[in-house]
């Protein structure tokens, strides 16, 4: 009952970004990057994520850029990154991962902790300052991944509600959801009191919304159980369920990047150029879409939906 739920627009919007967008140029095998039997396989790293995003998210969008790599010839797989928060770089230098598409303002807060930028562009110069010879960044997927405070259409509509500004009247009368890290944090429920004089009724400590449990943020908001929700621009739920996001004028929720980390003397120049392309290919939009077909029963794990994925993208051709 869930499933059906928050699949009820899924066709109506599975095929919008692929439909708008320009189709990019198919990935291509490179003869230069097939490897022999036996040799190394490229490592594919699995990002720390945001607070309040499935740590699912990190793990498809690794095997996205596993799947191109593939398509083009070379054997990639999947690692989960075993470094602890803080040793990304030092971990990568000693081989753990030759890529790993990170979230730029979770892997800035990792390397440097006293880092002040602002905009997503100074957030990857910033962490592009930090890296340690051997490791380069590549250029940013179009994704802008940022919290979001939403509502169901019905709370919207009875206390007019489009802007974050427009909460602070009536705040003390709802009840929010949404991860515990966000309760604590100083962009957060402190900044919701600060910036918009938003101090909601109660606070319940929920999971990501890409889970389906009783404790999910996405079913206690349709339950009306909390009336705001903090929930990543990037789900799915939003849309599929008419969810409104309200408007941040101050800017209490900055943006990120997905950029994808990689190591020079494991990833060549041709194999930049082919995991640049699938990053061009990776926007917001897309990336809601490619959590949505994780979530598709129709595929047996996250390497078939990444594969899907591409296919739909033009990147990758379809099995006959």
């Amino acid at each position: 009952m869930h499933r059906k739920i928050a699949a009820a627009l899924t066709v109506a919007v599975l095929f919008t970004g692929a439909a708008t967008a320009c189709t990019p140029e198919p990935i291509v095998s490179i003869p230069s990057a097939s490897q022999a039997p036996g040799e190394t396989v490229l490592k594919i790293g699995t990002p720390h994520v945001p607070d309040g995003v499935d740590p699912a998210e990190g793990a498809l969008v690794a095997h996205v850029y596993a799947a191109a790599l593939y398509a083009a010839g070379v054997q990639a797989s999947v690692v989960q990154t075993p470094a602890p928060t803080g040793t990304l770089l030092a971990s990568m230098v000693q081989g753990s991962a030759d890529v790993v598409p990170v979230y730029s303002r979770v892997a800035l807060a990792e390397v440097s902790a006293e880092a002040t930028a602002e905009t997503p562009s100074a957030v990857v110069d910033a962490l592009k300052a930090q890296l340690p010879s051997g490791l380069e960044l590549l250029d940013p997927a179009k994704v802008e991944d940022q919290d979001s405070i939403v509502v169901t259409a019905v709370t919207a509509q009875k206390y007019q509600l489009k802007s974050l500004s427009d909460v602070g009247k009536v705040c003390e009368k709802l009840s929010m959801g949404g991860s515990a890290v966000f309760k604590t944090k100083a962009g957060g429920l402190a900044g919701l009191g600060s910036d918009y004089s938003c101090v909601p009724k109660s606070y319940e400590s929920l999971a990501p919304t890409l889970t389906f449990g009783d404790d999910s943020t996405l079913w206690a908001l349709l339950r009306d159980d909390v009336q705001l929700a903090s929930i990543p621009n990037t789900s799915p739920a939003i849309a599929d369920n008419a969810l409104v996001v309200l408007s941040d004028p101050k800017g209490l929720f900055p943006s990120q990047n997905i950029v994808p980390l990689v190591s020079t003397s494991k990833v060549t120049d041709a194999l930049q150029v082919l995991i640049n392309k699938v990053s061009a290919a990776l926007t917001t939009d897309e990336l809601s879409n490619l959590n949505r077909l994780s979530q598709d029963g129709h595929y047996a794990n996250l390497s078939e939906a990444a594969t899907a994925w591409l296919t739909q993208q033009g990147l990758v051709k379809a099995s006959s």
